[in-house]
């Protein structure tokens, strides 16, 4: 990557670790896998290493209130219905 060029190609779907960063307001590593851990970020494409970023939109939509049928469906769940839901994606 050359001199000051930003790690984010809005024409590409999947990222790196980086570009999805910096896709997620330029947080650091550690912040994106504290935010994974915590369930608010999905984590990399099953079998890669890289990022959807229409996963990363969906799961903060849903987050954020802004999908309100699965926002539903999350509320109606257990919270172990809820975790596994959750971590039903990284696996």
């Amino acid at each position: 990557m050359t001199a000051g060029a930003c790690p984010f190609d809005p024409v590409v779907r999947l990222q790196t670790k980086e570009g999805i960063c910096a896709y997620l307001g330029h947080i650091s590593a550690a912040t994106y896998d504290s935010w994974q851990a915590k369930g608010i970020v999905p984590g990399p494409v099953a079998g890669t290493n890289r990022y959807d970023v229409k996963a990363h939109d969906k799961a903060l939509d849903q987050r954020g209130g802004l999908d309100a049928q699965a926002s539903a469906r999350l509320e109606s769940m257990s919270p172990l219905e809820r975790w596994e839901a959750e971590h039903a994606r990284a696996a």
